[in-house]
């Protein structure tokens, strides 16, 4: 009797080791894996190693930093011009400092200073509400981000020449400028949010379709959505000796009031083209 107990505790824990040796198995598929001061994360097939792995750890993880997208490699810095080894994750850059004292031997890269820099070229002002200046027109969707910051500064002469054809845009491409103003009388501000871009080209020109969802705030407190698509044009390079003309442009706008109950994603999830 004791025996036959004593097989089958044998075959329970062998089973049990089992269904554990399975469980692990199929952890390490999902999760990352743990060796020697290392971690990889099968979701990038990135490593994340020694005091990076640990300020990873002890710095928010996965919510904080998101997944590692690069290995450590050396880097020059555009702050200062000085290389240092850095490692890339979703949501923060990562940089050794090996001059400073633990824990400060870990610092993030400042990606503040460098994206304000690239994208608002005038600084910030110390001023609640205001709006920085921002202008990029070497991409479709940059201008129209440029457009609509010019909006919002209040600045119409400069969103006027986004229009193709500007001082003088075709009637069917934008009112005239003083209509074009007063449009803009009782808004406040607009936010912007940008789907899909899908580009095209022919004959040395560069087009591009983007479907839009506008939020308009008005003085008296009240707002509006609106859903449509803006169609872009720039000269291909080479083309012409003007080189304004391969910056990118507003060619068409529609837009419509949205519908109600109509979501951001909806509307830019809607067909966009000429």
């Amino acid at each position: 009797m004791k025996r036959r107990l004593s097989s089958m505790a044998l075959v329970c824990a062998g089973i049990a080791l089992g269904l554990l040796l399975a469980a692990g198995w199929r952890a390490s598929g999902s999760l990352a894996q743990t060796n020697a001061g290392c971690q990889t994360f099968p979701q990038t097939g990135h490593t994340v190693c020694d005091k990076f792995l640990t300020y990873w750890q002890q710095h928010g993880g996965l919510a904080q930093n998101g997944y590692p997208i690069s290995e450590p490699f050396i880097e020059t810095s555009d702050l200062n011009g000085k290389p240092y080894t850095v490692q890339y994750f979703e949501r923060a850059v990562f940089e050794m400092h090996p001059e400073n004292q633990p824990p400060y031997d870990v610092l993030l890269s400042q990606l503040g200073t460098y994206l304000g820099r690239q994208n608002y070229t005038q600084g910030f002002l110390p001023t609640a509400g205001a709006v920085p200046f921002y202008e990029h027109r070497d991409s479709a969707s940059g201008t129209l981000k440029s457009y609509y910051n010019a909006i919002n500064r209040k600045e119409y002469d400069r969103a006027y020449t986004y229009f193709q054809g500007a001082p003088n845009p075709d009637p069917a491409v934008a009112p005239p400028y003083a209509q074009f103003v007063a449009g803009y009388s009782d808004t406040v501000s607009v936010t912007l949010a940008l789907g899909h871009e899908v580009d095209d080209a022919g004959a040395g020109n560069l087009f591009a379709s983007i479907p839009v969802a506008i939020v308009a705030k008005h003085t008296d407190g009240h707002t509006e959505t609106f859903g449509g698509c803006y169609i872009l044009h720039r000269v291909n390079d080479g083309i012409s000796p003007d080189p304004r003309d391969t910056l990118w442009s507003i060619r068409s706008a529609k837009l419509t009031p949205a519908a109600p109950g109509a979501t951001i994603d909806s509307l830019l999830a809607q067909p966009c083209g000429p």
